[in-house]
């Protein structure tokens, strides 16, 4: 109570009067400026937040189509790989193919070369016994014939036709 009786009433009114007033100037010359540059700081922020929600999402949406546009790459890979080695499969085959037919025909080839060879040998030898039996009838003819001659004579055309062999 003594307290009380310290206090002036007048000092409590003016000190008062001045707080309200010291309040009513803070808020029309500080409290606006201050609270519009929160408003604006708070309106940036906000802004940049949106901005980074909407890269965030477009980050996101990119990361998506960059896995989507990826896996489309492998499965084209694959696939071209597939068909790569499906056309070398193909390619060795009609090699195969084509390789075995040129070794048929070369055996073919070779056969008709052989027969070709064997009839020309076999006309040949048919000339060359004609002209053989033809030789030994005209000395047949010519010589008495016993058979120690025929027996010779023979054997003169064989060694002619050892000779003959080899020309």
């Amino acid at each position: 109570m003594e307290l009380f009786k310290l206090l002036n009433g007048n000092i409590v009114v003016a000190q008062i009067i001045c707080f309200f007033l010291i309040l009513w100037l803070l808020k029309k010359f500080l409290w606006k400026p201050v609270f519009a540059i929160i408003d604006e700081r708070k309106a940036r922020i906000d802004g940049e937040l949106k901005t980074i929600e909407s890269t965030k999402a477009d980050v996101v949406r990119l990361k998506s189509e960059y896995e989507s546009f990826i896996a489309k790459v492998e499965e084209l890979a694959q696939k071209r790989i597939h068909e790569a080695e499906l056309q070398s499969e193909a390619r060795a085959q009609e090699m195969r193919e084509k390789a075995r037919q040129e070794a048929e025909q070369i055996v073919e080839d070779a056969r008709n070369e052989i027969r070709f060879e064997f009839t020309k040998s076999r006309d040949l030898l048919r000339g060359d016994i004609v002209e053989m039996v033809i030789k030994v009838t005209e000395k047949l003819i010519q010589e008495k014939l016993t058979f120690d001659t025929d027996r010779k004579l023979v054997e003169n055309m064989l060694v002619e036709l050892e000779k003959g062999d080899e020309r």
